[in-house]
């Protein structure tokens, strides 16, 4: 009987049209204009580029300054240096197109029209290049025989740039944003989680009424119902996350298996908050899926979606609020698959999803099942 009711569960399940659209087409429009919105923001903000800079040579030029910028062009990839005239150089910079300009004559002047990281770089170049022409004259003068030792170390100096990871995985700031993408689409499933407990109440739905006059046990029927949503949301998920992956590029890592029952619980999760608001009292559906929807979008808020940073923030000033908060623990599980080399993180943030949705489940059953009816 059990498996008739789940079969019966699953196509009741692919005629709610409106859950549908909550479930698989808002998902993938919201994800589409996120990848829109953010495109390549990543690689332009958080990912250091070249510094493209403007070279002017000069009458009495030193010659060691253009090695100098050869090398961090080359080797260090510091900077992008453009050979030009003095007046191509000033209409780079007044387009942009440069963060500076050095000027190589008798001495070495740098021209900027802003302040900013790219051309506090640009400044230590000029400086500390002036210092070791300095200190190099001044040890000429006095002990030319450790010229060669002073070269060796100061030589050692000359790494702007070492490249280096603390992880092999992915550090996409982006990425958190389509993380909580995919657990709003996880606790989404609040809506068919309300729609099976209002079927399950005989003073609320006309099926409600049949079940209970009916001889097979009801608590059968609502435990199939329930997995039969969960079942649906949980491919709806996936679907969505496969959209992220493969239409839209998003790095969602490798660890595929895991992502899948991590949406599987989140799955479980939308579904019994739906079915343990929808067993509360009296309240009409709408209010129940209007509430549903409330608690939904501020765990998603917390977690993320829409506004950068906000996970960080709550947990500066109220972490328990990322205990509790299945949004949180879900963005925290696909963060740490896909920059941590160990599944601790990922272990703990599972194991207070199961919690979750072991006190979900609890309290809606202790709401439903000494409900009796006097008549119907």
């Amino acid at each position: 009987m059990f498996f008739r009711a789940y079969g019966y569960g699953l196509k009741r399940c692919a005629r709610e049209k409106y859950l549908m659209f909550w479930n698989i087409l808002f998902p993938i429009i919201l994800g589409t204009l996120f990848k829109v919105s953010f495109g390549d923001m990543n690689e332009r903000e958080f990912m250091f580029q070249q510094i493209p800079v403007a070279y002017v040579e000069e009458e009495q030029s030193q010659q060691e300054f253009e090695t100098l910028l050869t090398e961090l062009e080359e080797e260090n990839q510091l900077v992008k240096v453009q050979k030009v005239s003095g007046e191509e150089a000033k209409k780079l910079l007044r387009e942009e197109e440069v963060k500076g300009i050095f000027w190589n004559g008798s001495s070495i002047t740098l021209t900027v029209t802003e302040e900013g990281m790219d051309q506090s770089i640009l400044k230590s170049v000029q400086e500390q290049y002036e210092k070791t022409v300095g200190a190099f004259s001044e040890i000429a003068a006095e002990h030319p025989e450790n010229l060669q030792i002073v070269a060796g170390n100061i030589a050692k100096q000359w790494n702007y740039l070492k490249e280096n990871s603390i992880t092999n995985r992915n550090m996409d700031m982006m990425s958190d944003f389509f993380y909580a993408l995919i657990a709003m689409n996880c606790l989404y499933g609040c809506f068919s989680g309300v729609n099976c407990a209002v079927a399950f109440k005989a003073n609320l739905s006309a099926l409600g009424a049949r079940r209970v006059v009916a001889s097979t046990n009801r608590f059968v029927i609502l435990l199939a119902d329930i997995c039969a949503k969960i079942t649906a949301q949980f491919f709806c998920t996936v679907f969505g996350a496969m959209y992220l992956k493969y239409a839209l590029k998003v790095n969602l890592g490798d660890e595929t298996v895991r992502i899948l029952l991590m949406i599987l619980i989140g799955s479980a999760i939308g579904v019994m908050t739906g079915v343990f608001v929808g067993s509360i009292g009296k309240i009409k559906e709408s209010v129940r899926e209007g509430l549903c929807i409330g608690v939904t979008m501020i765990e998603c808020f917390l977690a993320g979606l829409m506004a950068s940073g906000m996970y960080q923030l709550v947990e500066t000033y109220a972490p328990v609020i990322n205990r509790i908060n299945p949004a949180s623990l879900i963005v925290k599980a696909m963060y740490s698959l896909n920059i941590y080399d160990t599944y601790t993180r990922y272990n703990q943030c599972m194991l207070g999803l199961l919690a979750i949705t072991v006190i979900l489940c609890i309290g809606s059953y202790l709401m439903v099942r000494r409900e009796r009816y006097a008549s119907i």
